[in-house]
């Protein structure tokens, strides 16, 4: 019975270390990719068609909030989702995840320019977690792939 108790403790330990472990490496490996220029190991770590739809669904929601009216709101809509292919790139999201800013997108505000943004994980569940800044604007979303992480998605919320 002990060594149950204790083949389940052993389980749960390793666990636990995957699961924190494999987050916070993920995390270092993009941020090193970004610093570096990496494009290479950056297309590892990102999910770009995921990310492009995360940002497109974000940039929809605020025309919608604007209420700028039907034909308005799709043309919008339209122009917003041609210049998203063309943002998302290695280049942009390497200058997000360095600064915190791209063109206009801010996840997260740095108290100096020349510091790097201090990310911080947020807890989520089983499949994703969120990367915030000291203070956030919206997130960068992680979500699981097989045993690793990738950078899947983005939160917008200005407040």
């Amino acid at each position: 019975m002990k060594r149950l108790f204790a083949l389940l403790f052993v389980i749960a330990a390793a666990f636990g270390g995957w699961f924190v472990g494999s987050r916070l490496y993920a995390v270092h490996d993009l941020s090193q990719a970004a610093r570096d220029g990496d494009v290479a190991r950056l297309e590892g770590r990102v999910d770009f068609p995921a990310f492009r739809e995360s940002l497109k669904s974000e940039v929809g929601g605020a025309i919608e909030r604007e209420d700028i009216g039907g034909l308005g709101s799709v043309l919008a809509k339209a122009s917003a989702s041609f210049a998203i292919d063309k943002f998302v790139n290695p280049e942009t999201v390497a200058q997000l995840v360095r600064t915190g800013q791209a063109d206009g997108v801010t996840v997260a505000v740095r108290a100096e320019e020349r510091e790097p943004v201090d990310w911080r994980i947020e807890s989520g569940d089983l499949h994703a977690f969120r990367l915030t800044g000291p203070d956030p604007r919206g997130a960068l979303i992680f979500r699981r792939d097989g045993l690793g992480w990738r950078l899947a998605g983005i939160d917008l919320n200005d407040g």
